[in-house]
């Protein structure tokens, strides 16, 4: 372990960097912060790079490390480093750089769900995070959907997106190939003609869900089988499109059981 004082150092330049996407995407890391998410990062296996934490919770910190059996480079913080590097207001004193994974050939199996350009951190946190939960074989983000390593979406995956395949798509060619193969490609609309609970979701389907203010693309519409609206007997203008693709999830699960 090694402790940093000086702001001129070129590790601790180099990780407050990291709080930029243009840095993110030009090293290829990105930053997780809190002891719950970085023992996920440790018990999945992701690749970190490196370990920093202040001096009140080097203890706990250097405990964890060593459960895991953690052999990368541990950094010690004074407070006013760790604070210019940490994302949150009460820290828990820990933060890591995850090396970004490459994309690993595409292996398709059954089941995904398409996020078309969703703009809210927390509401792709949340879809990471339930999909994890309900089964869901990978999560497709086209582009102009938000940074997947944003620290607001990683805090909100809790720990999901390091289990769950998180697919690039910014030219919907992926879609396109999956369409070929046989994949139904239903789109969630509030135009939708179909009720979504009609729906057969057992076999090889990829459900798209859109952007918060606009909906599901023309260009992903166009490419759709079905346009479905989840029913709202309540007569509510619209759902949180995390809420609507919790629901979709899980009508998958009932559907498999």
């Amino acid at each position: 372990m090694i402790y940093i004082e000086s702001k001129d150092n070129s590790i601790f330049k180099g990780t407050r960097k990291l709080k930029d996407r243009k840095n993110r995407t030009k090293e290829h890391k990105y930053i997780i912060e809190g002891f719950r998410i970085v023992e996920e990062a440790l018990k999945a296996g992701a690749s970190l790079d490196s370990v920093f934490f202040n001096k009140q919770s080097e203890e706990k910190a250097l405990n964890l490390l060593e459960n895991y059996n953690f052999s990368g480079r541990s950094f010690g913080l004074t407070d006013e480093l760790f604070n210019e590097i940490s994302d949150t207001t009460n820290s828990q004193g820990i933060i890591a750089v995850v090396n970004m994974e490459k994309e690993k050939t595409k292996d398709f199996k059954e089941f995904y769900i398409l996020c078309d350009k969703v703009q809210d951190p927390g509401n792709l946190g949340t879809i990471i995070r339930t999909a994890h939960a309900a089964g869901c074989d990978g999560v497709i983000l086209t582009k102009g959907t938000v940074d997947i390593y944003n620290e607001k979406v990683i805090r909100s995956t809790m720990g999901s997106i390091f289990y769950l395949p998180i697919i690039f798509d910014d030219d919907l060619n992926i879609l396109k190939a999956l369409k070929e193969d046989g994949f139904k490609i239903l789109a969630t609309s509030l135009e939708g003609k179909c009720d979504f609970f009609k729906e057969d979701l057992k076999g090889k389907v990829v459900v798209t869900v859109g952007n918060e203010g606009n909906g599901v693309s023309k260009e992903v519409y166009d490419l759709s089988d079905s346009k479905v609206k989840i029913p709202m007997p309540g007569n509510a203008e619209s759902l949180n499109v995390a809420v609507a693709t919790s629901i979709v999830l899980y009508e998958r699960v009932r559907q498999k059981s």
